[in-house]
């Protein structure tokens, strides 16, 4: 319903407007009394307002907003052991409704008081050997101490050995009983005297054993799937430090990676923004990362010396750490945006600069920093604005990849192709930006692209919303890559945008090739004329564009012939694959086709090969099985279901099916450009029968590394030739892997240095 979007657009809206607020006034040195501000009144009318009518039509999350603030019993925010049941209720209602709540993480756990918390008990696994060490300096603040632990319990990864040490300095609270009776699998220490935070977390990493170091603060929670981002950096040996995204209690952002001035001032990036924003969630290089979510190599923190001592007790010391990393290390500061950490932040320390606070060592702690790296300060921003400063450390070479989705590259072949060029194109040193024209962040395959260290930029909240991410964050390009036709038409602006970038049109396939053939398989005449217009199309643009390139010779000398000059063939990338337990003939049996059904061609094939082929075959193989496998089958493709025919659907690892099947049939009456399915697999050496449109493109020879069929009674002929004949398929699967090479990721590296 459309009152539903409006509810929904203008309750987030206006949230984030409050917290924003609130939360920055908070920061400049207001108390809570800001909120009553008057600047605030509008704001919490449109919120009220979101409530109503979302409570008044039954709208379901509204109801369950409205009904916490109700319900609420602990609280994340307010210590029971300073605060009432009573107030804490009245206060977390008051808060609630007025929008205070909105984005908290689900996830985030409730403090409890301390005798309750003396009645709990956590265990660890205790490791010989661990890996990684993870160091907790405490100092009073058991109920947040408690919940940290609390998430590592919850969220700690399987097989990966860990220890765990807390390093009290020396906490007045019951902080040490609770440790001392209700802990076990935990390394506790105790200072005899009060270090402060800094030493107390060297004293912890002389004793720690771990490989790895892993910092983080007691005032946090961490969230699940944190730790494993981080530990795989580290594969890199270019990788110094790794820090995580933290996110405040209240659910805004305070960090995705820090900036340094130059005149050593940081900030926080992002700090009381929306954490889901596009802009702070990929992997990139950065001056610093918060010692309150830290990970570093034993070896590189030992061979530092630690943190400085000069920067006793505390703050400056995470940064002068990551500037220690990058400038006599030559390593990098990595942030990661998929290992997420809330952070209350100020917990024990405060989080002004009074007097006689360890707060108030931030503004000492930076004339020291500043004049230890008065060398290094001037290639920092001067003007303090955070834009282009997060920027600063990406590499030089800028490119931006567009395309339809975020390559599923599991579900169709020009997923797959797009994707292992991403691939090569990081490996080349771009900083990619990808932009998805469909605006989606699908998962797996988001995740996928931010752990290869591709920017991407999705819509949030909306189109007109990834525009403007675009137009802010993209500072410079050297290279616009747009796939397919209607894409280069609707993303002309950013051509225009960047006049001095090399423009790529990669057709993937030619459109009107495909819906020529299709037309003239179906006798359609309105499809004929729309081929046309899209031959004009595509025309247009490779006369316009840097460099067009298609994805077989074919359609390149097509394009030649049309007067399109610097044209190239990027084709569809294969490599062999490591086939675990390879079956002989005898040990196989069925036939396999593979593809995704929201594709003409591929519903066409599996139709006529079910209909017209199969029948002929089952009359002397009654027990042979088909099995169509492949992602979105639409209900054409679905009735084709029976006994002997298996609809699996989409699946993520099909091995198992190209490896225990005998023969792969692709009986594709028309399309255009490479067949993915085709290069799948000769990849598994799985023997193949296709058609000449199939088989076009790869430069494969009947009869030593593929079957050609081209009409019903081929196929028939073939598909019994090549079940029944050991040597034919012997000879045709021994030839599989040969005829890849010139599809491996090296080659098509190779061609896209030259031109890129």
């Amino acid at each position: 319903m459309k009152i539903y979007r409006w509810i929904d657009k203008y309750n987030e809206r206006y949230c984030y407007k409050i917290n924003r607020k609130f939360y920055q006034g908070k920061d400049s040195g207001k108390n809570n009394l800001y909120r009553f501000h008057s600047k605030f009144i509008t704001y919490y009318i449109v919120r009220l307002a979101t409530l109503f009518f979302g409570t008044f039509l039954l709208k379901r999350n509204i109801l369950q907003e409205v009904g916490l603030a109700f319900t609420i019993k602990n609280s994340a925010f307010f210590n029971p052991d300073q605060h009432s049941k009573l107030s804490i209720f009245v206060k977390e209602m008051f808060l609630t409704i007025l929008g205070y709540r909105h984005f908290v993480p689900n996830d985030i756990l409730p403090l409890l008081k301390s005798k309750d918390i003396l009645k709990k008990k956590l265990t660890f696994t205790e490791e010989g050997q661990p890996n990684i060490s993870i160091i907790i300096p405490v100092y009073n603040q058991l109920a947040y101490t408690y919940n940290c632990l609390l998430s590592l319990k919850n969220n700690l990864p399987a097989g990966i050995p860990i220890e765990i040490i807390v390093i009290d300095d020396c906490s007045q609270d019951d902080t040490e009983e609770f440790f001392n009776h209700n802990v076990e699998g935990i390394r506790y220490i105790r200072n005899k005297t009060n270090q402060g935070f800094l030493k107390n977390c060297n004293s912890a990493s002389e004793i720690a054993k771990g490989n790895l170091f892993y910092f983080l603060n007691n005032d946090t929670q961490v969230r699940p799937g944190w730790l494993n981002p981080l530990i795989e950096q580290f594969k890199d040996e270019r990788i110094g430090c790794v820090g995580s995204k933290l996110i405040y209690a209240h659910g805004l952002l305070q960090e995705a990676g820090g900036i340094i001035f130059s005149d050593a001032l940081g900030a926080n990036y992002g700090r009381n923004d929306l954490r889901d924003r596009p802009r702070y969630n990929y992997i990139r290089e950065v001056d610093y990362c918060s010692g309150a979510s830290l990970m570093i190599r034993k070896a590189d923190f030992d061979q530092l010396g630690q943190f400085d001592q000069q920067y006793a007790p505390a703050y400056y010391e995470d940064t002068d750490l990551c500037f220690a990393v990058r400038n006599q290390l030559g390593k990098k500061v990595v942030f990661h945006p998929l290992s997420e950490v809330i952070h209350f932040e100020g917990i024990t320390s405060g989080k002004l600069a009074k007097k006689g606070s360890v707060k108030r060592f931030q503004d000492i702690n930076k004339i020291k920093f500043e004049e230890k790296w008065a060398s290094e300060l001037p290639l920092h921003y001067a003007d303090h604005r955070q834009e282009p400063a997060n920027r600063r450390l990406l590499a030089k070479k800028r490119l931006i990849y567009i395309d339809t989705i975020i390559p599923e590259y599991d579900k169709n072949s020009g997923s797959f192709r797009a994707y292992q060029i991403l691939k090569i194109l990081n490996n080349l040193g771009y900083h990619i930006t990808f932009i998805p024209a469909d605006t989606r962040k699908t998962q797996p395959y988001y995740n996928q692209m931010v752990e290869i260290g591709i920017e991407v930029l999705f819509r949030y909240p909306n189109r007109a919303g990834m525009i403007k991410e675009i137009n802010e964050t993209i500072d410079s390009c050297d290279v616009i890559w747009i796939s397919r036709p209607e894409l280069n038409e609707s993303y002309q602006w950013l051509i225009e945008k960047f006049p001095k970038a090399k423009w790529i049109y990669d057709t993937v396939d030619l459109h009107h090739i495909r819906l020529q053939r299709q037309a003239e398989q179906n006798n359609d005449k309105t499809l004929e004329l729309n081929a046309a217009k899209v031959k004009l199309q595509e025309l247009d643009i490779a006369k316009a564009a840097t460099h067009t390139f298609t994805v077989t010779e074919s359609e390149k000398v097509m394009l030649e012939n049309e007067g399109i000059k610097n044209v190239t063939v990027i084709p569809n990338i294969h490599e062999p694959e490591i086939i675990k337990n390879e079956l002989d003939f005898d040990e196989r049996e069925g036939l396999l086709f593979i593809g995704a059904y929201d594709h003409p061609p591929n519903i066409d094939a599996a139709v006529w090969l079910v209909n017209e082929i199969m029948p002929e075959i089952w009359k002397k193989l009654p027990n042979l099985q088909l099995t169509l496998l492949g992602s979105k089958p639409t209900k054409e493709v679905l009735q084709l279901r029976s006994d002997l025919v298996k609809v699996p659907g989409f699946v993520r690892d099909v091995s198992e099916y190209f490896e225990n099947q005998r023969v792969f049939v692709a009986p594709l009456r028309f399309g255009a450009g490479m067949k993915g399915k085709i290069g799948q697999s000769l990849a598994f050496k799985l023997p193949v029968i296709t058609t000449d449109i199939g088989a076009e493109g790869m430069g494969l020879e009947n009869g030593k590394n593929i079957i050609i069929a081209n009409s019903k009674e081929e196929f028939i002929k073939q598909i019994f030739h090549l079940y029944q004949d050991q040597e034919t398929w012997s000879k045709i699967s021994k030839n599989c892997h040969k005829a890849l090479k010139p599809y491996s990721v090296a080659s098509v590296k190779d061609i896209l240095k030259t031109i890129v």
